[in-house]
């Protein structure tokens, strides 16, 4: 399955694998929300220095502001977050604003930017731990044990495994729920989820801007299709 997977498989068998579930009739489909990150400093340089890459730029800023608002007319279920900085800070002040508290997924974390002509590989090992900063800690929280460490991902291979992840655990989690979700994700994995769950071939074909919202929803045969 999604979570053991070796290089003998081909890209069409994965596919099959993380899009055919649930095996039965689906009679209330989820609504999945997706949000890339605000710019961050190193969006706007182009020079991705671990600083950069957690600082929001001005710009980033104004965009997180117009998120917020537009993100009231909206109600949701459950939010899930990639365990970058960048992502927490483009959420968190939804989350004050309707005390509201966001999970944090480490299979959502970036990947999948080196070129994608790899074998792909089996599970990415677990690796550092995810540290919350106090100010952090009332607004977002773990599932379980696991999901308190990072993915070690090493090139792109390992990055599609970790993204099939992803997609495997929202299907278990949320379809057929009728639940409205909003995952707030990055640009490359962010465009390989939304392709998989859609039963496409991942090739990053979105070029997700900063803080848009993409609406996927899901209809009685367990596949998704993205709302325009």
């Amino acid at each position: 399955m999604c979570k053991k997977i070796l290089t003998s498989l081909c890209m069409s068998c994965l596919l099959m694998i993380c899009s055919t579930e649930p095996s039965h009739a689906v009679t209330d489909g989820s609504d999945i929300y997706f949000v890339r990150h605000a710019e961050t400093m190193g969006n706007l340089t182009h020079h991705h220095t671990h600083k950069n890459d957690r600082t929001l730029s001005p710009e980033g800023r104004r965009q997180v502001a117009a998120l917020t608002r537009r993100l009231d007319r909206l109600q949701f279920d459950h939010i899930i977050v990639s365990p970058k900085l960048r992502a927490m800070k483009t959420i968190l002040p939804y989350l004050k604003k309707h005390r509201l508290v966001a999970e944090i997924w480490p299979e959502l974390a970036e990947c999948c930017w080196q070129k994608r002509h790899e074998h792909f590989y089996s599970n990415p090992q677990r690796g550092g731990a995810i540290r919350l900063a106090p100010e952090l800690r009332r607004y977002f929280t773990f599932a379980d044990a696991d999901a308190h460490y990072l993915f070690n991902t090493h090139g792109y291979g390992e990055g599609m495994a970790q993204t099939l992840m992803a997609v495997r655990k929202i299907r278990q989690r949320f379809s057929g729920t009728g639940q409205r979700i909003l995952i707030v994700g990055h640009y490359h994995s962010g465009s390989r989820i939304i392709e998989i769950l859609q039963g496409l071939e991942p090739t990053g074909r979105y070029h997700i801007a900063n803080t848009q919202i993409l609406h996927l929803r899901e209809s009685s045969d367990g596949a998704y299709a993205l709302r325009r």
